[in-house]
């Protein structure tokens, strides 16, 4: 890890894992080779312990490392504003409200952050594909450029 002037990293502050030693025969024979071979590399001599998924998900679940502007997005009033006609908003209202159920929101809210980066930086990406496009939200986010109303695309093809 890089030297921070004696401040903690935000690596350091975020991942505290159990450190356990590296004690193996693989481990070894790697080393013994490397000193054979006059090789100086740096030698990790710990390793994290892994935790289950669902340990890792619920201790991680609030971490969406992204701007605050975009935690305090009313996603539904963006979504409305980017509306034309009365069709629209009442598209964008269902599938929110389906959104909502399954505590979607924040991750609508990454969206609206990853697509303006992606943009920011001039970086392409797919014009959509699968169950997504039928989401009249992820098109006017620009997650794809399929507009399911155009094609009466229903969305619980894709909030199932």
């Amino acid at each position: 890890m890089p030297e921070t002037n004696g401040e903690k990293s935000v690596f350091t502050e975020i991942v505290k894992p159990p450190i356990k030693p590296i004690k193996d025969e693989t481990t070894e024979k790697y080393l013994d080779s490397l000193k054979e071979l006059g090789i100086d590399l740096p030698v990790i001599n710990t390793a994290p312990k892994r935790t289950s998924t669902e340990e890792f998900d619920k201790a991680n679940c609030g971490n969406w490392y992204m701007p605050d502007k975009y935690y305090q997005i009313n996603v539904l009033q963006w979504l409305l504003d980017k509306c034309q006609n009365d069709e629209e908003k009442m598209r964008v209202q269902i599938e929110y409200d389906l959104f909502e159920k399954k505590k979607f929101i924040r991750v609508l809210q990454f969206l609206i952050y990853f697509v303006d980066t992606l943009r920011e930086n001039n970086m392409v990406w797919g014009v959509g594909r699968g169950s997504s496009v039928a989401s009249f939200c992820l098109f006017l986010i620009g997650v794809h450029k399929i507009n399911p109303l155009l094609y009466n695309l229903d969305i619980t093809e894709f909030l199932r």
